[in-house]
C-alpha cells in the first residue's frame, strides 16, 4: 500500500464544531495531484454515492450535490447514453418506464450500490461502506418502529438472508427494535432525539463522524486516512447546510408570525 507521509499531515484538522478550513473542491484538487490512479478510484467510489443520489435529484427537478464525480450536464448525458456510471445503475433504472416509478423505488438503487460495491472493496473503504449500509438499515428499523411503518416493506430491496436484514425482520412484529450490540449506542442516540428530526440528523452526523474516525484510526499516512477525511468532510459540509436550512426556517417563522 502506498504511503502518503506528506499528504495526510498537510490536511487541516476536522471538527464537528468548527467550519472546515478546506472546501471539498480544494480537497479534490489536492488529491488529484497527490494520489495514485488506483487510490483515486477509491475516492470515486465514495463520490459515486453522491452521483446516485443526484440521479434522484434530477428526476425530482432539484439542485444536485456538486460533490459527485459528474456535474449536472455529465449526469444528464450519462443517463441518456448509458455511460460514465456502473452498468448496474442503468440496469436498475431501466426496470421502470415512468420517472415517478423510478423515484418511488429509488431505495432499491441505494441498496444495490452498497451490495455491489462492498464485496469489491478492501481496507477502510470496505469497512466504511459496510458501516454506512448497516447503520442506515438500523436507522430504518428504528424509525419504522417510531412511525408505525411496515419494516418489511421498507427493506423490500434488501436480501432477507443477509444477517442484519434477517435480524431486523425477525423483530418486525415486536413493539420495539433491538439492534446488534455494536449498534446499541445508535438506538440510545435516536431515542434521545425523539420527535426532533433536525436534532436527530445532527446527532446521526456526529455519530457517523466519530465511527468513521475509529475505522481509520490505525491506518496512519495511508489512503485509508485520506478516504476517512473525505467522508468526514462531507458530513461536516452536510451539517453546515442543515444548520443554514434550520436558520432560514427560524427566520421564516419570525417573518410569518
Amino acid at each position: 500500500m502506498r504511503q502518503y507521509y506528506f499528504v495526510v499531515p498537510s490536511l487541516p484538522p476536522l471538527s464537528m464544531h468548527d467550519r472546515p478550513e478546506i472546501t471539498f473542491d480544494e480537497l479534490m484538487t489536492r488529491l488529484e495531484i497527490s494520489l495514485s490512479k488506483s487510490d483515486l478510484e477509491k475516492v470515486k467510489v465514495l463520490r459515486l454515492f453522491v452521483d446516485i443520489c443526484n440521479i434522484r435529484a434530477l428526476f425530482m427537478e432539484e439542485d444536485i450535490d456538486p460533490r459527485g464525480n459528474l456535474n449536472e450536464k455529465e449526469l444528464d448525458e450519462a443517463l441518456l447514453v448509458h455511460a460514465m456510471l456502473p452498468p448496474y445503475v442503468f440496469e436498475f433504472l431501466d426496470q421502470f418506464e415512468r420517472v415517478r416509478d423510478k423515484i418511488k423505488n429509488f431505495s432499491g438503487l441505494i441498496a444495490l450500490y452498497f451490495n455491489t460495491e462492498i464485496p469489491k472493496s478492501t481496507g477502510f473503504l470496505k469497512g466504511y461502506l459496510t458501516f454506512e449500509r448497516e447503520s442506515r438499515l438500523v436507522l430504518v428499523a428504528l424509525r419504522s418502529k417510531q412511525l408505525g411503518r411496515d419494516v418489511a416493506k421498507e427493506l423490500q430491496f434488501e436480501d432477507p438472508t443477509d444477517p442484519l436484514v434477517a435480524q431486523i425482520l425477525a423483530q418486525k412484529d415486536s413493539d420495539s427494535y433491538d439492534p446488534p450490540a455494536e449498534y446499541s449506542d445508535l438506538k440510545e442516540l435516536i431515542a434521545s432525539c425523539y420527535n426532533d428530526p433536525w436534532l436527530e440528523n445532527k446527532a446521526f452526523a456526529e455519530y457517523r463522524f466519530k465511527k468513521i474516525g475509529e475505522i481509520a484510526e490505525a491506518k496512519l499516512f495511508s489512503v485509508d486516512q485520506i478516504l476517512a477525511y473525505v467522508a468526514q468532510l462531507m458530513i461536516i459540509e452536510d451539517l453546515i447546510q442543515l444548520d443554514a436550512l434550520k436558520g432560514n426556517m427560524i427566520l421564516d417563522t419570525f417573518k410569518n408570525g
